[in-house]
């Protein structure tokens, strides 16, 4: 009886093992899982945004020989994907920073061009511009000067997802030079969006964010000067041989901002610092360590990355952009231009490894958007280039209308690359709009250079052909603040719009939307990948790797290969 009573013990026992054993595990894998003190500690204490105004894909190829090992090697030693091209037109510095940052397009976050034009009158603004705030300098709040916001910007942007995340313990961060470049990455409740002023030399904010610019600010625009670059000389920084990719000598269409030709003296022709110096030392390679150096500031001002909460720093490079402009992609100044960027940046990797941890910072670089080549090099070079008068296609198309349905004026502006009619007109002589928006589309077709047109109508109804064009137009159209007829010229071409400028952006061709997309840092998977994807899709990765929700206007999409996988994954590799 002993003994069948002790095996019946010992059956109950090894069954009660086997049901510990066997179904505790499944039971724990229907629990919910928390996150482990291992993968808490991997999410980065600090993000850095890093986007360069008027940067093309192919500067990274073009100079790489020219680069030391700490700034631009660094990252692209990251994940590195080489064939990101924005998805939209007009490929613009406002439509491309809040591309970034919010994962959209403007037809979502109706960032669709650098000013908003009112069809009534054709007056266009800043897009950032706000009539209801005003500028705060280091004396504070000048009641007198309208200042800007994101307010005209639709949804959130990462750094706004990331603060809401934690009941904004998160800090987020946002400088440029440009107002907008700054403004745009900020989102909508930063800790901070600063710019820099020309008029006084220095960094502004608006009273959008608060009334008094935070006491490092103060410090900095007292101790940290422009006015150290005074009367500097913009050499080139490498041999001759170096130079020998670029422009042998400027053409007509160069500007001459700063002078001849190198070395270039910077003081405004002023004889001690002031407007003029501050507006032509914004042309130079000095404004990128002025930024930086006010990186650094921010970083230790504000202690980012410093407690458990992730911040976000966003900072944006302009001076490209200006040179660029003004001196073309060609020429030697914008090689010389990459070459010192590229030790600027280098600087700021340096200070972010000694400050935070490059282990516990998380890099994401690209560019707003790219630029076409001069259009009279071009045209030099046995290529079709050139620049379209905007006032012959008003002219044109005024005419066409004239004579179709009588009336004079049909055009209020022509900005934007988009034609705004006259609608009181339009009224005024019962004239179907439709029909008005295809005899302006038709007429502007018949100028030389112009290559597509699309109305309203037909934008509006998705009447679009399919294909690459039909969707980056599609994708730039906000209907509150779209024209009735969209132009695109012809490649290597542009619209004048008024502007003396040597070259500019905004087209759907590849030179305007091929841009970096790069990842560093912490819970990256290093790579070089070449699949199609677009700078929009920069925000929703970050969300992922950070664990927050993406921006509410999201379009882009999770690039996989950048995110690192985490222990348990590798863990369950080797089982």
């Amino acid at each position: 009886m002993l003994n069948r009573r002790l095996r019946t013990l010992a059956a109950s026992s090894l069954a009660l093992c086997w049901l510990v054993t066997t179904l505790a595990p499944l039971a724990a894998a229907q629990r919910p899982s928390r996150p482990s003190a291992a993968s808490t500690a991997a999410r980065p204490k600090l993000v850095v945004v890093i986007m360069v105004d008027q940067f093309r894909y192919d500067f990274l190829e073009r100079f790489a020989d020219l680069f030391g090992n700490d700034g631009f090697k660094r990252l692209m030693s990251g994940a590195n994907f080489t064939n990101a091209n924005y998805d939209y037109v007009p490929t613009v510095t406002a439509a491309g920073h809040a591309a970034v940052h919010t994962g959209s397009v403007p037809a979502m976050n109706g960032v669709n061009a650098n000013t908003i034009v009112d069809p009534k009158t054709g007056r266009s603004v800043a897009f950032v511009a706000d009539p209801t705030t005003h500028v705060v300098t280091s004396e504070g709040v000048n009641m007198q000067s309208v200042s800007a916001s994101p307010r005209n910007m639709l949804g959130t942007t990462i750094g706004d997802q990331l603060r809401l995340s934690n009941n904004f313990q998160s800090k987020v961060i946002a400088m440029s030079q440009k107002d907008r470049a700054a403004v745009l990455p900020g989102g909508h409740k930063p800790n901070g969006a600063f710019w820099f002023n020309a008029a006084t030399g220095s960094f502004i904010t608006s009273d959008y964010y608060f009334k008094e610019l935070p006491a490092w600010v103060k410090t900095f625009n007292t101790t940290v000067r422009p006015d150290k670059y005074f009367n500097a000389k913009w050499e080139r920084a490498l041999p001759a041989e170096a130079y020998r990719r670029a422009q042998p000598s400027h053409i007509a269409e160069q500007q001459r901002l700063l002078g001849e030709d190198f070395p270039y003296t910077i003081n405004g022709g002023q004889d001690k610092p002031g407007p003029r110096f501050y507006a032509q030392f914004e042309y130079t390679p000095f404004v990128a360590d002025y930024l930086e150096n006010f990186a650094e500031a921010a970083i230790t001002g504000e202690a980012l990355g410093a407690d458990e909460y992730t911040d976000l720093l966003a900072v944006s490079f302009s001076s490209p952009d200006l040179v660029g402009h003004t001196y073309g992609p060609d020429s030697q100044e914008i090689v010389d231009l990459y070459v010192r960027l590229d030790r600027t940046i280098a600087a700021l990797l340096k200070f972010i490894d000694r400050r935070v941890g490059m282990s516990n910072t998380l890099i994401a670089v690209t560019g707003d958007h790219g630029v076409a080549p001069i259009p009279r090099l071009m045209e030099s070079r046995g290529y079709a280039g050139e620049i379209i008068s905007g006032k012959g296609i008003e002219q044109a198309v005024n005419l066409a209308l004239r004579a179709r349905f009588g009336g004079e004026n049909w055009i209020v502006a022509f900005a934007n690359d988009q034609l705004f009619l006259n609608h009181e007109l339009m009224a005024q002589l019962k004239a179907e709009p439709s029909e008005v928006e295809r005899v302006a589309a038709d007429a502007a077709l018949a100028v030389k250079g112009v290559a597509y047109a699309f109305t309203r109508t037909q934008l509006v109804e998705g009447r679009v052909p399919a294909g690459d064009l039909g969707r980056r137009v599609t994708n730039g159209f906000f209907r509150q603040r779209a024209g009735d007829v969209w132009l695109v010229a012809r490649p290597f071409q542009y619209f004048s719009e008024g502007t003396g400028l040597g070259t500019t952006h905004g087209s759907p061709y590849h030179y305007d939307t091929h841009v970096p997309v790069i990842f560093y840092g912490a819970g990256v998977r290093p790579g070089r990948y070449n699949r199609e994807c677009t700078p929009s899709d920069i925000a929703p990765t970050l969300a992922a790797m950070l664990g927050v929700e993406p921006p509410s206007n999201v379009v882009g999409h999770v690039l996989v290969e950048a995110i690192a996988d985490d222990g348990r994954n590798q863990m369950a590799g080797q089982r």
